[in-house]
């Protein structure tokens, strides 16, 4: 028996209707992207709806709550495709989301209470599957007799949860499991991989007629392409390398392409008027097992495995002919559950300005050839928008986001967990994954009754789909429903 998304919402009115009250509320984890900051550069890809690989049934907490664990799929605006693996149990993946490039301090990677945790994750992404592709060799190494695809998925999947949300993650499957404990056993710490493509820093000013920069270019790709903005350019404004030897051709563009470790320069005319230029970057480059992806009211992913894909990135230069010259940018900085705002002053007197959020203000002053930041405090799940005035050129800038820096502590699994009814209740260890058979308890610090309520009807719906499972089987007369849903593309199976 097969049920869409829309099927079950429509039983769940039914048992709403029926007096199953099921309490919730919303549990968000959304990307950590500022403008002007990290999430803005390397790969961007969208979780299309059904696009996921098989995995098979994991085991959370030795409860009857069971995860569906496997690969997920994600597609590049070039038409590539990313394998990657949750790292973020208890949020449920929204179809179409649209999923951003991160360096680990911008995710929940960087609040793991273990401070290994996220190199031992790297660890078995290069060491399992899909990276290691010869699942006999995989198998002698667990020790299991031998593994399929499927298996190998959930095994790795499970290995990466026990280090990402600290459960007990055991996969239905024998040998699996054993994978699972091989990898658990054996991991170490690896460092974070190195971003597909960044410009460095996001923003630099100065004066007219200055070398404004340098603007630093880390990649994976062997050659990037790099230009101006049309209207600074027919403005007169070039790319330099620093002994100002022009770098760019008429349209702005560079007339060789850069490497990693490259930097440039940004120029304007002697005496311009004060403006602003954008330098566009592209390049097609390897991104690396083990880079995190986040995007807005989505569960967080990490890489399984290398990809060669299109990764941008873009920088920000402004210029005054006098008078302070700020350069301003903002990036999400996880273990100080905080937004940074650095506010750089290149020209020859103080820049003054304000830094606002809502209740949050701070008055900076930054003298001249000095950095100052500001680090403004940030909720899990929280929208964020942050204003400064004046900005660049004395017009306000406002930085946008949503914070995402913890894995959730209430909710469903993977996008969904696997509820299965039995005869007699059975105990959970977990407050988020109330056994099936008895009613939703309230989690910690929850007063409305079961997990939260995701956005959707996923993830944290798993008490909601309990309770319908537990209804169905007393007005079914003893037929017992066994459901499998995973948020990203809304399937149930009995």
């Amino acid at each position: 028996m097969f049920m869409q998304r829309r099927g079950l919402s429509r039983i769940a009115a039914v048992m709403l209707a029926s007096s199953v009250a099921v309490g919730g509320g919303f549990a968000m984890a959304g990307a950590a992207a500022a403008a002007g900051g990290d999430g803005g550069s390397g790969v961007t890809a969208t979780l299309e709806s059904g696009n996921v690989k098989p995995g098979g049934f994991v085991k959370i907490n030795d409860s009857d709550w069971l995860a569906d664990g496997g690969l997920m799929k994600l597609k590049t605006s070039d038409g590539s495709t990313l394998l990657t693996y949750c790292i973020d149990i208890k949020t449920e993946a929204q179809d179409n989301a649209v999923y951003q490039e991160t360096g680990w301090a911008s995710s929940s990677l960087a609040t793991n209470s273990d401070k290994t945790a996220p190199g031992k994750i790297n660890w078995i992404l290069q060491n399992s599957y899909p990276k290691v592709s010869d699942l006999a060799v995989l198998a002698k190494e667990a020790g299991a007799g031998s593994l399929t695809e499927d298996q190998a998925a959930a095994a790795t999947q499970a290995a990466i949860w026990h280090f990402s949300d600290h459960v007990k993650a055991v996969p239905k499957d024998e040998d699996a499991a054993k994978l699972t404990d091989y990898l658990e056993s054996h991991a170490v710490s690896v460092d974070e991989p190195a971003p597909s493509l960044t410009l460095t820093p996001p923003a630099v000013s100065g004066k007219s007629g200055a070398l404004l920069g340098p603007i630093g270019v880390s990649t994976t790709g062997t050659s990037v392409a790099a230009s101006l903005d049309a209207t600074s350019s027919a403005a007169g404004v070039v790319l330099t390398d620093k002994n100002g030897t022009v770098l760019s051709d008429k349209n702005g563009k560079l007339t060789a392409p850069a490497k990693n470790g490259d930097s440039f320069f940004v120029k304007a005319p002697v005496g311009a008027n004060a403006g602003t230029a954008t330098i566009s970057a592209s390049t097609s480059a390897q991104v690396q097992a083990g880079r995190a992806f986040t995007s807005p009211g989505s569960q967080t992913l990490i890489l399984a495995g290398a990809q060669t894909v299109t990764a941008t990135a873009n920088a920000k230069a402004s210029w005054v002919p006098n008078g302070p010259a700020p350069a301003i940018s903002a990036a999400l900085v996880c273990q100080q559950n905080s937004v940074v705002v650095t506010i750089t002053n290149s020209g020859d007197q103080d820049f003054k300005t304000t830094v606002s959020e809502k209740s949050f203000t701070k008055p900076v002053t930054v003298k001249p050839g000095a950095t100052e930041t500001v680090a403004v405090p940030e909720a899990q799940g929280a929208q964020y928008s942050i204003t400064v005035t004046p900005g660049q050129n004395g017009k306000s800038q406002t930085f946008t986001g949503t914070v995402d820096c913890h894995v959730a502590t209430s909710g469903g699994g993977t996008g969904g967990t696997t509820p299965t009814p039995s005869a007699s209740p059975s105990p959970s260890s977990s407050p988020s994954h109330p056994a099936s058979s008895a009613p939703a308890t309230p989690a910690a610090g929850n007063t409305t009754g079961g997990g939260s309520l995701a956005s959707t009807g996923g993830g944290g719906a798993t008490p909601l789909i309990a309770g319908i499972a537990g209804a169905l089987v007393l007005v079914g007369a003893g037929a017992v429903y066994t459901m499998r849903r995973r948020g990203r593309h809304g399937r149930t199976a009995a």
